[in-house]
């Protein structure tokens, strides 16, 4: 379900309610499977059909459904590591398409429940990886010893860490979970900087623009990070330029800046490719918003 770049769709789940249904039905995890690998064609021509949607509010009312059905699975095979990883990644990409601008601390909810699936991902390769006593030199440790198959894990266990962590800035707690959640993606841009679309740039170009300089923030670093990005992916994952819009841009009080590439962003929705055109539309949508505040945040 990964392209040749190692990427893979926001939400690669769209189960069946019938598909769920025979497997609760026959209560067997061995036969849920087999049920699995017999549907998967299936699955993915709904995948298509869902990051296709162009209709927002539809797409959201049936992930919320499916994320649930993908729980489901779980409590049949909870140590399914591929159904960990689409956990993680599914209700971290919902917390940041749907609820993070909206109800925060529902997003945050979200979140959490991403890294926790990340987590146990993780701990396929090394059980302490879910061990809440784990000191930080530990935890690198762990991460160093992570294998090429564990991307996906990493990754998305960090934008899931990373989301809740910018949802609790004021919380020196939570702050101090960070540097966890930055060697995670580290880790993942010392191997391939492009995964999903060049995440991990749009990650650390967010990350060095949202913190104060006293605190590691730092605007050149972030530019940088951000025009690597859009060198490579940014006229397609559009999302990342609401991010460097709304991050570098507004904290560098580059107007200018702003304004180009939010108008980038709802010119180019409309040309979305098929995989992306729902998330391109939310970041259009996300875009206009931004816009309307423009006199506020400058």
């Amino acid at each position: 379900m990964r392209d040749a770049k190692g990427r893979m769709p926001l939400l690669p789940f769209y189960f069946s309610l019938f598909t769920f249904c025979v497997v609760v039905l026959n209560g067997c995890t061995s036969r849920a499977g087999m049920v699995l690998w017999a549907t998967r064609p299936v699955m993915e021509g709904a995948i298509d059909a869902l990051m296709a949607e162009p209709d927002i509010e539809l797409a959201r009312t049936g992930l919320e459904s499916e994320l649930k059905l993908l729980e489901g699975f779980l409590t049949l095979k909870p140590e399914d590591r591929e159904l960990l990883v689409l956990a993680a990644q599914g209700f971290a990409g919902y917390a940041l398409m749907f609820l993070q601008d909206e109800e925060p601390e529902r997003a945050r909810e979200f979140y959490q429940r991403a890294r926790g699936y990340g987590l146990r991902a993780l701990a396929r390769r090394d059980g302490r990886f879910i061990r809440s006593d784990l000191m930080f030199v530990e935890f690198n440790a762990l991460v160093s010893k992570l294998k090429s198959a564990d991307l996906p894990a990493a990754y998305w266990t960090a934008v899931a860490w990373g989301g809740r962590i910018g949802l609790e800035r004021s919380s020196p707690r939570a702050l101090a979970e960070f540097p966890r959640a930055t060697v995670l993606m580290q880790w993942v841009l010392d191997r391939d900087p492009n995964f999903y679309y060049s995440g991990p740039l749009w990650f650390f170009g967010s990350y060095y623009s949202s913190l104060p300089p006293l605190m590691g923030g730092d605007s050149e670093r972030a530019r940088d990070y951000f025009e690597r990005a859009i060198e490579v992916d940014g006229d397609r994952f559009l999302y990342g330029k609401v991010l460097y819009a709304e991050k570098y841009a507004v904290q560098t009080l580059d107007r200018e800046l702003f304004e180009s590439l939010l108008m980038e962003v709802i010119d180019m929705a409309g040309d979305s490719p098929a995989e992306l055109r729902l998330m391109n539309n939310i970041a259009a949508r996300k875009a206009e918003a931004l816009r309307a505040r423009a006199d506020e945040l400058f």
